[in-house]
């Protein structure tokens, strides 16, 4: 086959960089049949041999600069490769990647100039082609020949460095091993021991109280199966009495919820418990309904105390009736037994001597005591109504003076106010001639009496108080020979309603609950002057209440 029509069956001939036929020439056209072209052919061909001739130039200049920059470049690669070997640490891995970073810029660079060669279409950009990939060959076979023998010592030498390395962490690893064990091993140890003081923590807060400076003495609890532990609501449970009661329903190993609003009740009354498992502080107002799982009902929350009751007689009211109606109501929804606390003050000023539970009272129904005295006596009758309606099962113990350690400094009672005052040497304020008479009993014996009471089966109202009696004169002075005070006796005004005579009928006790006061009045003192001392230390000069309405809140020298 011949040549023009191998060239035909292309679609073209070989071809210039312009794309024009291999055959074009510059002399008579033989299509002509010897006679010039055209003008406009003959320019047409003028003008291909400058372009082609100018395209030339052009792709040599190309080439020769390319050339030169390859050159540049492998002579840089040695350099780098030359600093390298000097600088770098002798590491493996270094070497490796180094290595493979040298070849792969090798190849970059002969597959770029290739492929910018290989654009070339003509028979004279082939043979420069040719030439300037021998000469690359030629200057990447004697760069390889340069590199080889540093590549190989730099690998040597980075054999022995990686071997030495190893070496020296495995000495160093059998060194550390040895103290890494053993603090691992003193860690251990600390977080197991820390573990089990935990543990062991937790255990012994479980069968004691916390010593705290109101109570510093550990109460042991004892541990009850479930069938026999109850879960009991003391309302007042952070006030003077509800928190000893809390204290001896702890250590019987029941579960006990303290529930108080703090009028005049302190949390660092009960503060010995609040780490205990079975403890609980609800703080809340009687006065609003609470929703609470529990066996029984210790009902004391009422300020009891003249001066704290009469600062807000409606909400002393309120305690009373719907405190009570409220605890009455949660009773009678989870089957609970409940006992209120009522008071000697529902005899009012009594014209019978000594006070039986009989005895219906001589009380003036507007008197400024009558908010707490008429109080006390509605709730009751609200008990009883209950036990009668609802077949609740409730108890109601009528309480007398009482008096020890958590009494409020500054409640304004007679025992507290003549401690206060003779530990300070202040005068000690009666009011009144001196001659009205008043029994006290430990707060220890009436906490056992409300137990005994809410234990046994008998449900109508209990006296609970300390036959001993005491007119107020004579007591003043007694507590002031115990203190060894330089106090003297002053007398001011009586108060308004003030019983003339107050001593508790406690037979209906001694019959039914076997209960009567086992503390003396000269113990009780004693314990309770150690704990007032304590309190003044702590709080610094007291001014005590007088009778007039006041909060519980203690009247210290700078505030007065």
């Amino acid at each position: 086959m011949s040549s023009h029509t191998r060239n035909r069956r292309r679609g073209r001939g070989q071809t210039d960089p312009l794309g024009q036929s291999a055959s074009l020439h510059l002399g008579p056209d033989p299509y002509h049949h010897g006679h010039p072209a055209p003008p406009n052919r003959l320019f047409s061909q003028q003008s291909a041999l400058l372009l082609i001739v100018g395209m030339g130039m052009g792709y040599i200049a190309t080439i020769s600069f390319g050339t030169n920059t390859t050159n540049t470049d492998l002579n840089t690669l040695v350099e780098n490769l030359e600093r390298r070997k000097k600088y770098e640490s002798a590491s493996p891995l270094n070497i490796l990647q180094s290595s493979r970073e040298n070849t792969a810029t090798a190849m970059m660079l002969r597959k770029s100039d290739h492929r910018r060669i290989e654009d070339s279409p003509d028979e004279a950009g082939t043979a420069l082609e040719r030439e300037v990939s021998d000469g690359l060959a030629e200057e990447t076979a004697r760069s390889k020949d340069e590199l080889q023998p540093m590549m190989s010592e730099t690998g040597a030498e980075a054999v022995d460095n990686a071997e030495a390395e190893i070496e020296a962490r495995a000495r160093s690893k059998d060194k550390s091993q040895p103290m890494m064990s053993k603090s691992t091993g003193a860690e251990a140890v600390d977080f197991a021991e820390a573990e089990t003081r935990f543990i062991e923590t937790q255990k012994l807060l479980a069968t004691q109280s916390i010593p705290t400076a109101t109570n510093p003495i550990v109460m042991k609890t004892a541990s009850l199966p479930d069938s026999k532990r109850k879960k009991i609501l003391v309302t007042g449970g952070a006030g003077f009495v509800g928190s000893h009661l809390v204290d001896t329903l702890m250590m019987e190993g029941h579960e006990v919820i303290a529930l108080d609003n703090f009028f005049t009740g302190q949390r660092k009354n009960v503060d010995h418990w609040m780490n205990h498992p079975r403890f609980s502080l609800v703080v809340h107002d009687v006065t609003e309904p609470i929703m609470l799982e529990v066996d029984e009902i210790y009902h004391l929350a009422c300020p009891a105390s003249p001066p704290h009751y009469q600062y807000n007689p409606v909400k002393t009211i309120k305690t009373s009736t719907m405190g009570t109606i409220n605890m009455l109501g949660l009773a009678k929804r989870v089957k609970a037994k409940i006992l209120l606390t009522s008071t000697s003050e529902i005899y009012g000023d009594p014209e019978v001597h000594p006070q039986p539970e009989s005895y219906w009272g001589n009380v003036n129904t507007i008197g400024p005591r009558s908010c707490y005295d008429e109080g006390k006596r509605v709730a009751e009758t609200m008990m009883y109504s209950y036990k009668s309606q609802n077949n609740v099962d409730v108890r109601v113990a009528r309480i007398f003076n009482t008096f020890g350690p958590r009494m409020h400094p500054n409640d304004g009672r007679v025992v507290s106010n003549f401690i206060i005052q003779s530990l300070q040497n202040k005068p000690m304020t009666i009011y009144g001639d001196g001659s009205q008479t008043r029994s006290f009993q430990f707060v220890s014996d009436l906490v056992n009496g409300l137990h005994s009471l809410m234990n046994g089966k008998y449900d109508l109202p209990v006296n609970l108080g300390n036959p001993d009696e005491y007119t107020v004169k004579h007591f003043a002075e007694y507590i002031k020979e115990i203190t060894q005070s330089d106090s003297e006796i002053s007398f001011l005004p009586a108060t308004k309603d003030d019983p003339t005579q107050r001593k508790p009928d406690i037979s209906t006790a001694k019959r039914e609950l076997k209960w009567e006061p086992k503390v003396t009045v000269k113990e009780g003192l004693q314990q309770t002057i150690a704990y007032f001392s304590q309190v003044l230390k702590e709080s610094g000069e007291i001014i005590p209440t007088g009778q007039e309405a006041s909060r519980p809140k203690p009247k210290v020298a700078d505030e007065s």
